[in-house]
């Protein structure tokens, strides 16, 4: 029987390892620019009056937007239902997300005439039970968002300075929704290619949210180093 060079097997296991470690690090980035840049692209490739009515707050796009930001919070839920640890921590997640998925689907219409996070509701003519509403989500938001950020600082602060993918992305994620709302308040604002690229980074965000949150306990599952 020949004979198998075990040195070589191993240097062979070990560069797969490693290719497959560095793919799965970039995991989150490359689905989400991949589904951008696709929805980029479509949206130039078919007619302007379409693409607009596809980037409506009606639209395929937002509805896209929408449904990966429920899916992220029921993924969160299922596993605080489920007490998956940090249970606390997923439901908490789950609220926050769903406060997210509601913002970008204007949810407050249905009970308030104006966004809950902006000032004029509580000082301008608006009925008493919007006001009253909208401070109770704002309230509550505050705390568990205060609460969460607070609890898990320093483990994120950690997985930063270590380059942990889902710590690295989570930046990535606050930086293409911040963009996408500068952009909404830029000088270009109505112009296609503004609509086109804010309603777009959106999408990207949620894309982007979602494949952290899938890749985070995969790393705490296999790797050892990123685990609590």
């Amino acid at each position: 029987m020949p004979t198998v060079d075990r040195g070589k097997e191993n240097m062979v296991e070990g560069t797969f390892q490693e290719k497959e470690n560095h793919l799965s690090w970039w995991m989150p980035t490359y689905v989400t620019l991949s589904i951008m840049g696709t929805s980029i692209l479509a949206m130039y490739s078919i007619d302007k009056t379409t693409a607009l009515s596809m980037m409506n707050d009606d639209g395929l796009v937002q509805i896209l937007t929408a449904f990966t930001l429920i899916a992220s919070c029921i993924f969160c839920l299922q596993r605080a239902l489920r007490k998956i640890p940090p249970a606390f921590k997923w439901g908490q997640l789950s609220y926050l997300l769903l406060i997210y998925a509601m913002r970008e689907m204007d949810f407050h219409r249905l009970f308030t005439e104006e966004h809950v996070s902006r000032w004029k509701l509580y000082v301008g003519p608006f009925p008493l039970q919007d006001k009253i509403i909208g401070g109770v989500v704002i309230l509550l938001t505050l705390v568990v968002m205060v609460y969460f950020i607070g609890s898990n600082f320093r483990y994120f602060w950690k997985s930063l300075k270590a380059m942990q993918s889902w710590a690295v992305h989570l930046i990535s994620w606050a930086v293409l929704l911040f963009s996408s709302q500068m952009l909404d308040k830029s000088r270009w604002h109505g112009f296609f290619f503004e609509v086109t690229l804010e309603e777009n980074m959106e999408f990207g965000a949620a894309i982007m949210i979602f494949m952290i949150l899938l890749k985070y306990p995969l790393n705490l599952s296999h790797r050892p180093t990123e685990s609590q």
